[in-house]
This record gives structure tokens, sequence and C-alpha cells, in this order.
């Protein structure tokens, strides 16, 4: 699967993200405000204005980047934005936007899988929406079943007990792990994205051709495969169904 560089476009009237103050459509004005969503990483250096850097190293320039949360300014700091175009121009920055809401996006390493642990991490059912790689993420846009009263919890795990891994096409067997933490099973959908680093697994296989990543689904056991040499690749717009709550992570 390639890098993406916009995650959603659509209506800001009929969204809902993990993390984001909710949206609702209580009133009946009769119009709309077009946006969009992105995932990337804060940009803060000295003697410059932070920006943002897509996966695919475009860069976004907000225009109302003095107002960014103090928490979020960081170099480095993964975030998820929802933001308008602008028609104006920045020089130097592929994209000029106003941010609408910002927040930020759960980073967590990969984590070994054994036998004692196996039912701590989990294996809840999980629907993966898109799913892509950059050269330090694997990104996971998903839906889950839940009624959002309980954290709930995802993983990347690795099962060192494979005898070929990777395997012997060039790939890195891993697992996408869910853990509904009693979170009542309801038919109610929570929407959520979280990013794994991937500094450890370049460093250990510097020819990995990519990732498979097994993940069991309300449909059955998955394998997907995400290929290293798709990464950067320009992302593209894809249209968004309305999020009716976000979930919390851990």
């Amino acid at each position: 699967m390639k890098a993406k560089e916009f995650l959603l476009t659509g209506l800001l009237s009929v969204a809902v993200l993990c993390g984001f103050t909710s949206c609702n459509d209580d009133d009946d004005h009769g119009y709309y405000i077009p946006y969009s969503y992105a995932v990337g990483d804060m940009v803060v250096e000295d003697g410059f204005e932070p920006y943002i850097m897509l996966d695919s190293k475009k860069t976004l320039f907000p225009s109302n980047g003095n107002r960014l949360p103090s928490y979020l300014v960081k170099n480095g700091q993964r975030v998820i934005v929802n933001f308008s175009f602008l028609d104006s121009q920045r020089e130097g920055y592929d994209y000029h936007i106003l941010v609408n809401d910002i927040d930020s996006v759960l980073v967590k390493n990969i984590i070994p899988i054994t036998p004692e642990t196996t039912d701590s991490i989990g294996n809840d059912p999980i629907e993966i929406l898109d799913m892509w790689t950059s050269d330090k993420y694997l990104t996971v846009q998903f839906e889950m079943r839940g009624a959002g009263q309980e954290k709930h919890m995802i993983n990347l795990v690795r099962d060192y007990s494979l005898a070929a891994n990777p395997d012997n096409e060039g790939y890195l067997q891993l697992k996408l792990r869910h853990n509904r933490m009693n979170d009542p099973d309801v038919q109610r959908f929570l929407w959520g994205v979280a990013s794994f680093r991937l500094a450890d697994v370049n460093a250990e296989f510097p020819d990995l051709k990519g990732l498979k990543i097994e993940v069991r689904t309300s449909r059955g056991t998955k394998v997907l495969t995400c290929d290293f040499e798709n990464t950067g690749d320009n992302g593209s717009f894809s249209e968004t169904s309305e999020k009716t709550v976000s979930a919390s992570l851990e």
C-alpha cells in the first residue's frame, strides 16, 4: 500500500475523529465548509514558523500557526490536521492552509508477542480503512465496534518464534492486534488512527521489501501487504462518510 498524503476530504459538518471536537450538524444554515484531513509531522526549527511535513515530504504551511496548541508545536510531533486550502501561496511550501482543528496521533513501537502476553494484547476484530508506510512509520486508519466507555488498545506485534521472518519474498510478518478492554460490543463504530515506528525494523533489515500485516476483521483474518518501494509516493484524496464517534486509544 502506498504512502498517503491526504486521508480524508469531505464536509466539516459530518466528521468526528480521534481526539477532535465533534462537529454536529445541529443547524440548518444550508452551507458547508470544505475541508481536508492529513497526517504528518510538525517541523519546528529556530528562525522559522512551524509547519507540517506530510509522509510524502510535501509541506503544509498554516496561516494561523501562531494559534496552534503549544503541546503540539514540537519538532517531530505526529499530528492529524483538519484544514482548508487557501487560494494564496506561501513561498517555499507546497500548500498554504488554514488549520480548523489539530490533534496528536498515537505513536507506538512494534512490540514482541509471546504466549504469556497474547491474552493481554488481545485479538478483537478491527476494520482497516487505510494503511501506508513512510520512511519512519506504518500508519493505520481503522474502525472498531464499541461503546466508547473504555480505552481500546492497539498494537503492532512481532512473533519472534517464527522460523522464517522475513519470509522468502523479503517481507517481515507482523500482526495488528486490538483489545477492546471490556468496552461493550455494540453496533457502533469508533474511528482512529495510529502510527508505528519502523526505525528498528529498518536498521535490522536494511534490504526489507516490505511488511505483511495479519489482522483479524469481522469477516475473518486477512493479510495486508505494504511495499517499501512505494514509500514516499504522493497520496490521493478519497471521499469520507460520517464518523459517528472517535476512539479513545492507548
